[in-house]
């Protein structure tokens, strides 16, 4: 029963934390060069389908892609990544916050490259299973940024671990004023990751809420051979160009298609890691669905959408022979 409750509290914080609990109970700890990945699939509200068991299997496909990217985090090479939690359709990791897993103090910034690579990955990831879905396609959008942040435990009982901070904030804004299939970072992040070798498209000034105008940069580097799909490129509705050329957010414009906004991340009801408690904004009708979902369940929702339709065409025709007796009465 003691090894089943460790395992449980590793998984619900990260072990090196847990240890500490054990000790003190309670911790907190300020990191001076923490990076942030907020990971969002941005168009899940157009794949969410409340009409049919509730949106419930909706959102068992998204749990089966946040595992991908929680067995993706379990591997040995991004063993210094720490999941922090899952907002909605928004996957939200960290690293750089075990001092313990600094191999030498001569490489400080290895953590952000692994984060880098972390982020590709879940690209890759997101490629893959899209290989297995019926006319629909995720789409992920990353936003990356560094810098001093702070992390703890807060609570007694259901303990939530979690991080703080402008640094947090920043990668936050850096999520939602992207673009689909790349990953932003702020200018700071920039000059550390390029001399890592990585090269970026300059994006230009983007209004950053709260902070103003900031400039940014996306990866992958959009190339004359087209490394880049031009569909891909397409720019977030809340997003305007500038007068003079950039690239900026209005700051009275909020974001509504995100299920939920990942405005920022302190203010945001904290649910647990399978999100249970995000919702539809935008409803939508026939959706594709997974092909992993058993076929009698797949006949059973194409029958659903089937007497829909037929009962919404019955009631078409319905309304146009009531009006051909009417015409004829007058």
């Amino acid at each position: 029963m003691r090894d089943q409750a460790d395992w449980l509290l590793r998984n619900i914080i990260p072990y090196h934390v847990a240890e500490q609990l054990k000790v003190s109970q309670t911790y907190s700890k300020n990191h001076d060069n923490g990076g942030v990945i907020f990971a969002s699939i941005v168009n899940f509200s157009e794949f969410y389908e409340e009409n049919y068991e509730g949106g419930k299997e909706c959102y068992r496909v998204l749990n089966e892609l946040i595992g991908d990217f929680d067995e993706l985090l379990s591997k040995p090479d991004y063993s210094s990544i720490e999941k922090i939690k899952t907002i909605g359709a928004t996957y939200m990791a960290a690293s750089g916050l075990n001092a313990t897993q600094c191999r030498d103090g001569s490489h400080p910034q290895e953590h952000l490259q692994i984060l880098f690579e972390f982020a590709k990955e879940m690209m890759r990831v997101v490629d893959d299973f899209n290989n297995n879905m019926l006319w629909f396609n995720f789409k992920l959008r990353v936003g990356f940024n560094h810098g001093p942040l702070t992390a703890g435990v807060i609570g007694t009982t259901k303990l939530l671990y979690d991080i703080w901070g402008d640094t947090v904030n920043i990668a936050s804004r850096m999520d939602t004023t992207g673009v689909e299939c790349r990953i932003q970072v702020s200018e700071e992040s920039y000059r550390v990751l390029s001399k890592m070798g990585y090269d970026f498209d300059y994006r230009g000034t983007v209004n950053v809420k709260g902070k103003g105008q900031m400039k940014t940069y996306l990866y992958p580097k959009c190339t004359d051979n087209g490394m880049v799909p031009q569909h891909q490129l397409s720019i977030s509705p809340d997003i305007r160009v500038q007068v003079d050329g950039s690239i900026g957010r209005s700051p009275t414009d909020e974001i509504t298609n995100l299920v939920p906004s990942v405005q920022n991340p302190d203010q945001v009801s904290l649910g647990s890691e399978n999100n249970t408690q995000a919702r539809d904004t935008h409803p939508s009708s026939k959706k594709p669905w997974k092909e992993p979902i058993k076929a009698e369940e797949r006949c059973r929702f194409s029958k659903a959408i089937e007497k829909s339709d037929c009962e919404e065409a019955g009631v078409e025709e319905a309304n146009e022979l009531t009006k051909l007796n009417v015409s004829k009465r007058a």
